[in-house]
């Protein structure tokens, strides 16, 4: 009994210590992705009284961001952007087939070394001035497909991991006393974002293959971008936020992401914009 007690004991001692070494999953740093401000925000929004239809609020009664989350997009209509579907990005073994007007051929490192890609460039979408008032939503559908295939003597470890890069060129950011605070630097006159779509990790056994073929969409929460997001999170004045969805905008895709132990990786994305 007394030795039954005593690996047990060891045995939670383990547990107790696995979990504390346990790292919680990060959030997303995204621009979508409500910040932990906002999101309490939110939850005292939920205690709050009922808000009277739209049709009833006066402009003197306005909703704040308080009470509807967004309170400058409140109540005006949703207006199409336009759309763009990226180039395909392909890793493979051997890119010399591969059409560069059709897709970004990407050498694979050899296993089990990953392979990384960062491509701009993929496609465009120019918007003349005025095109939105205060917000730029998406919807974004990814179209990913991996082969996997372990042909090492021992385990290891197969992945995919992908992102939407999205740049903004906007004249109010060529202010060179505006400055990025991901970076450090002076924006010069472009935004960069990223949106996450899709990653998977998981383990092959010698000889084991494996697929996947995903088409998964994600829409809009806070948005690519928000005259909000401007003021609190990029450190733009009322006035330059303003001014910023006066200006015609030119917004690039591409995508960035990591791969290993793909025999074959396709991947690009559609992406619808509306405003306000």
């Amino acid at each position: 009994m007394k030795w039954t007690a005593l690996v047990s004991a060891i045995a939670w001692t383990t547990l107790a210590a696995q979990a504390a070494a346990a790292k919680a999953p990060a959030t997303e740093r995204s621009p979508d992705v409500l910040r932990s401000q906002q999101v309490r925000k939110s939850v005292a929004v939920e205690r709050a009284p009922l808000l009277p239809a739209p049709s009833a609020i006066t402009a003197a009664a306005a909703p704040t961001a308080d009470d509807v989350g967004d309170a400058d997009s409140f109540g005006r209509n949703v207006t199409y952007l336009g759309l763009a579907q990226t180039m395909s990005v392909a890793v493979l073994d051997d890119c010399s087939g591969s059409d560069p007007t059709l897709e970004r051929c990407i050498l694979a490192n050899a296993a089990p070394a990953p392979t990384t890609f960062d491509e701009d460039g993929l496609a465009t979408i120019s918007l003349p001035a005025r095109a939105t008032k205060t917000l730029m939503c998406f919807a974004l559908t990814p179209f990913i497909q991996v082969q996997w295939q372990n042909n090492l003597a021992t385990p290891a470890t197969a992945r995919f991991s992908a992102n939407a890069l999205i740049t903004i060129d906007n004249e109010v950011l060529d202010d060179p006393a505006l400055i990025d605070p991901g970076t450090g630097l002076p924006f010069g006159g472009v935004l960069s974002l990223g949106l996450g779509t899709f990653s998977d990790f998981h383990t092959l056994q010698p000889g084991e293959t494996d697929f996947k073929s995903l088409q998964m969409s994600r829409s809009c929460i806070a948005g690519i971008v928000s005259k909000r997001a401007l003021v609190e999170n990029y450190g733009l004045s009322e006035a330059q936020a303003t001014q910023f969805f006066k200006k015609p905008m030119t917004i690039t895709f591409g995508a960035r992401g990591t791969v290993g132990l793909s025999l074959f990786t396709n991947y690009f994305y559609g992406i619808r914009l509306y405003g306000d």
